[in-house]
């Protein structure tokens, strides 16, 4: 009896063990007098064993800003109209369109500052100035510019290199120079030409706030109130900065300030928000100088602050 009891005992505990190969399956054997005794668990396929290194930590989480000024969106190359210490990747190219109107949005010296908002559509109806840009990556820390602006009383083609020297993720500052020349052309007049150069440095702060600033130099400056017979020239000092307020959305503002030689009474200024995606940027700015190359807009400008006017800003990135 006591053998028949211990046999229907091991069938009955077989038939309820898990089926074999599964995490929990348990495999029994007998002791010498014939008594099942459980062994320990089968091992589990490798393939279910959970490494500690696949299991995602959950109080770590990516920054989500780290990406805002990473390879999605474009390198700042430049801000509104200043340059940055960045350079195009090697390969690499950038269009860009400039529009500057030449009315004020804003004008308080009338009784009605107001009352041609309407009747020039913000300024784009009056004169404008017109620029075209396009930047090439030559090689790494080095790309090479072109640029048109134009209005329908003058024109100014500028060539340019740009070298950056150091890097923000080695030496904790992006810095580098700049240097080309301007030719200014204008009906009933001589030309004028001149070289310049500048040197610029940019740092970005908790991948939000981008700063950058430079001593600028041009041998033969122009602006509103200079001809071209005159041939001073002109130094700066200059600083802007853009603030990412989300992903695409950025606020930007630059001021450059004639410090010697040829200089106007106020310095030049633009603010703006500007939209970025993966290959483009629109900027939507107000300045109070019409001026985008380096011979105008280091000399300032006789007109004040109070007479903004509105322009926008056009960038393709490839």
């Amino acid at each position: 009896m006591t053998n028949i009891a211990l046999l229907a005992l091991t069938i009955t505990l077989a038939a309820e063990a898990p089926a074999a190969g599964s995490a929990e399956a348990a495999q029994t054997t007998e002791t010498a007098d014939g008594a099942p005794t459980a062994r320990a668990a089968a091992k589990p396929p490798e393939k279910d064993i959970e490494v500690l290194s696949d299991v995602v930590d959950l109080q770590e989480t990516e920054d989500p800003a780290a990406a805002w000024y990473g390879t999605g969106f474009p390198s700042p190359v430049r801000l509104l109209a200043l340059p940055t210490a960045r350079t195009v990747r090697a390969g690499g190219w950038e269009f860009i369109v400039d529009h500057r109107s030449g009315t004020p949005l804003y004008d308080n010296s009338t009784g009605h500052p107001y009352g041609n908002m309407w009747n020039t559509f913000l300024g784009f109806d009056s004169s404008i100035r017109v620029g075209l840009a396009f930047r090439y990556g030559l090689i790494d820390d080095l790309d090479l510019g072109m640029y048109r602006a134009g209005s329908s009383q003058t024109d100014t083609y500028e060539f340019d290199a740009r070298y950056q020297i150091l890097h923000q993720s080695t030496m904790e500052l992006d810095l580098a120079v700049r240097a080309g020349i301007t030719w200014f052309s204008q009906p009933n007049a001589a030309d004028a030409s001149g070289y310049f150069g500048q040197l610029l440095a940019t740092r970005l702060l908790w991948n939000r706030i981008l700063l950058t600033g430079g001593a600028l130099y041009h041998s033969n400056s122009t602006n509103d109130t200079k001809y071209n017979q005159d041939k001073a020239w002109s130094a700066a000092l200059a600083a802007g900065v853009e603030v990412r307020v989300a992903a695409s959305v950025g606020l930007d503002a630059e001021v450059v300030s004639c410090t010697a030689g040829y200089c106007s009474k106020n310095p030049t200024f633009s603010g703006g928000v500007k939209y970025i995606t993966n290959r483009h940027t629109f900027a939507l700015l107000c300045g109070n100088t019409a001026y985008l190359t380096s011979d105008g807009y280091i000399t300032n400008t006789d007109r004040p602050w109070s007479k903004l006017a509105i322009g926008f800003n056009i960038t393709r990135k490839h």
